[in-house]
């Protein structure tokens, strides 16, 4: 299946990748630091994108842990080419791992794929018994729960950006099936966050939502809900520190794979906010 993203140029998708870092870095680093990562760890990056959370597992485990980086696309993982890194370029389902894992993370990937459930699977398999996940996915549902405030052009923008994804066969609101589905890949949850990304524009998740708006506008307008001067009005007001959207927001399952059952009193808790 194509990637929504394949067709950006290189100069292009690699500022898009730094701008997404930029809005989720700090969350993503906090989930991992629940894990308890060591020195010597042996950890699976996911969609390993422009490098930064590859980054900051290597700086954790050391030269003598593990840190594998998985992409379709390496051209801007160039740099990670000492221990404790690797790189391997390929669709994760199609690889072979040298390694099972103590770590595995992966942000916005599972929306894309039609193959979650077998990528769930493999995962569940490159774990050691007892090893954590992390599973980061988007709602781009929730923007519509601001659509009796919003201008007319930032609504059908929203509207195209989750037909888009029907149209691709895939669901704008994964994130909220995403904590069943790890539960039947048979994960056992140990923790459930969902974040609603309301924030002013020209702040870090705008400028992603922003450029990733440039970038897609052939694919939104392509549904028939927005025009190109919608695209244009929606670009503006992410530069306007007062205006207030809900870009989207991402649940964050933390996971692990048993070494015994689980028992019945060990349960998930979930916790909602607003950033």
């Amino acid at each position: 299946m194509k990637y929504i993203f394949e067709n950006a140029s290189e100069e292009r998708e690699f500022r898009r990748l730094q701008l997404l870092e930029a809005a989720n870095d700090s969350t993503s680093i906090a989930l991992l630091k629940e894990t308890g990562i060591q020195r010597g760890w042996e950890c699976l990056e996911l969609g390993a994108g422009a490098g930064s959370i590859l980054r900051w597992l290597g700086d954790r485990v050391g030269p003598k842990g593990l840190v594998v980086g998985v992409d379709k696309n390496t051209t801007y993982l160039q740099d990670f080419t000492s221990p404790p890194f690797q790189i391997q370029k390929n669709t994760f389902l199609e690889m072979s791992l040298p390694s099972t894992f103590d770590l595995i993370h992966g942000r916005y990937i599972l929306i894309h794929n039609q193959t979650d459930m077998d990528i769930l699977h493999k995962i569940f398999t490159l774990l050691h018994p007892g090893g954590w996940a992390i599973f980061e996915e988007p709602d781009f549902t929730s923007t519509t729960l601001m659509n009796h405030v919003l201008e007319a052009p930032l609504i059908r923008v929203n509207l195209a950006i989750c037909k888009m994804f029907v149209n691709a066969g895939l669901d704008p609101a994964y994130a909220l099936g995403l904590p069943r589905r790890l539960e039947q890949a048979g994960f056992y949850i140990e923790r459930t966050q969902s974040i609603m990304h309301l924030q002013p524009g020209n702040s870090p998740m705008a400028h992603v939502m922003a450029e990733s708006a440039l970038v897609l506008e052939k694919e939104y307008c392509g549904t028939g809900l927005c025009s190109s001067d919608d695209i244009q009005h929606y670009c503006r007001l992410s530069q306007d520190p007062a205006h207030w959207a809900i870009y989207h927001a991402t649940t964050s399952v933390i996971v692990r794979k048993p070494s015994t059952l689980p028992t019945k009193a060990e349960g998930s808790s979930t916790q909602t906010t607003a950033e």
